[in-house]
């Protein structure tokens, strides 16, 4: 099946939905990586994996040092007699803490919209999406796993 050719700043142009923007200042959109071959796919998948998964282990791991150093500081600093920390009523109070921050992301989350979806169908939809392109999927997954392993 042949597609319509327009000609665009003196080159000729297929006119087609789904093809890549090839032209500068127009988005490139993953749904039309299905036409393309499969290599394509994995790297359109892993390319942002690899670079989200090494963002992620740097934030997470300055993140949990904060943390950790943090609490290694509250432990020095009652070893120390600085600090008297009411051990049962804390673990008392986070364990309320913990319950409440479990019923407000339950009744969140029914109510919650992104871009104007409900949640439900955002997830429902991103599911399908990875579904529908297991090879992008497969390929976001694994950049993302050798970004995390490589950071």
């Amino acid at each position: 099946m042949s597609r319509p050719i327009e000609e665009v700043n003196g080159e000729e142009e297929r006119n087609d939905e789904n093809a890549v923007a090839s032209r500068p200042g127009t988005a490139f959109s993953l749904v039309s990586l299905g036409d393309q071959p499969v290599a394509v796919q994995v790297a359109a998948g892993a390319v942002p994996g690899a670079i989200t998964g090494y963002v992620f282990k740097r934030v997470s791991t300055t993140a949990a040092a904060a943390v950790g150093g943090g609490l290694i500081l509250i432990q020095l600093a009652a070893r120390a007699g600085y600090v008297s920390i009411n051990w049962r009523r804390l673990e008392r109070d986070t364990k309320h803490q913990w319950e409440q921050v479990k019923e407000q992301t339950a009744r969140a989350a029914v109510g919650t919209e992104i871009g104007g979806r409900s949640l439900q169908s955002w997830t429902r939809e991103v599911g399908q999406f990875a579904k529908d392109n297991v090879a992008v999927s497969g390929g976001f997954l694994s950049g993302f796993l050798l970004g995390l392993a490589s950071g």
